[in-house]
């Protein structure tokens, strides 16, 4: 199965997932359609999409455990989301093509919505998986130490002229708000579905390759493509003093960045007859 197929066939399962089961089992009506409002504002699913592919090369089945797993890391995924664009933080007013959460709904809403998602997609998890090594990879790659830390070190640097040019600062900042929930959707898919030692190695070892790149594509992504491309705001970072892999090397050196993070990861996965992990891959090719 090529990586496009793998994704035709369980996005509509995960937006389907995602749409019932927020309405299902959320209580109150209105702060279900708020969440919801987030959650099913689109996006590429590449969070869970990643959990799903990592537990299909290992030559597992997908059940609707995994389903409701990797729906679980797109709670959690959208929650940052929306902390994220509040005016305390990136104060942005589109997200996905839509208005942010704050803007559709206010600012106290948005920050509940936020607040409800985390945690239960960490329920969601547990149910899934009933492991519990699953939550402690989760909340370490969200928590101070990730995530969250990697937000806190983008705000404290923004302006801060003392950083710009410390390649270890950025490098730090971007894994842990970027990479690392990445790696732990690949690194939960190992351990929920058992692999050996080194087959598990090698496919953290992808996804941290994988998730470092993802946030220089980001950074790319705000030169290159238009408000209406990207579905939020661009041609922002250098202008609101944001200090990143792009400002740091330019976007000649950034993309050979890239490319590198490419290669290596490409040759974690020389041992997977799998052509869905290597697709993922592919989506950098637009900035390239």
């Amino acid at each position: 199965m090529t990586f496009n197929d793998f994704k035709i066939k369980w996005t509509p399962v995960i937006d389907n997932y995602l749409a019932s089961h927020l309405k299902l089992e959320v209580n109150n009506a209105k702060l279900s359609e708020i969440m919801a409002y987030s959650v099913m504002a689109g996006g590429k699913r590449l969070r869970p999409l990643l959990f799903l592919a990592t537990y299909s090369a290992l030559n597992k089945e997908i059940s609707e455990k995994e389903v409701r797993i990797a729906c679980g890391i797109e709670l959690i995924h959208t929650y940052s989301l929306i902390h994220d664009d509040l005016p305390a933080m990136d104060n942005d007013d589109y997200r996905r093509g839509e208005l942010t959460s704050h803007k559709r709904w206010g600012e106290a809403e948005a920050i509940l919505a936020g607040d409800a998602l985390l945690p239960m997609g960490i329920q969601w998890i547990v149910e899934g998986s009933n492991e519990p090594k699953l939550v402690k990879i989760i909340t370490a790659a969200i928590g101070a130490n990730g995530m969250v830390g990697g937000q806190y070190l983008d705000i404290d640097s923004t302006n801060n002229k003392s950083v710009a040019n410390d390649a270890n600062f950025i490098d730090k900042m971007e894994w842990q708000k970027t990479g690392c929930l990445i790696q732990a959707s690949v690194e939960m898919a190992t351990i929920h579905g058992k692999a050996s030692s080194q087959s598990g190695k090698q496919l953290v070892a992808f996804a941290k390759d994988f998730g470092r790149a993802y946030q220089i594509y980001d950074d790319l992504v705000d030169i290159v493509e238009t408000t209406q491309e990207a579905g939020k705001a661009t041609h922002k970072d250098q202008a609101s003093g944001k200090n990143n892999t792009l400002t740091l090397l330019g976007a000649k050196k950034s993309r050979q960045e890239l490319q590198e993070l490419i290669k290596r990861a490409k040759s974690n996965l020389a041992n997977f007859d799998d052509s869905v992990l290597v697709g993922f891959l592919d989506l950098y090719q637009k900035v390239l």
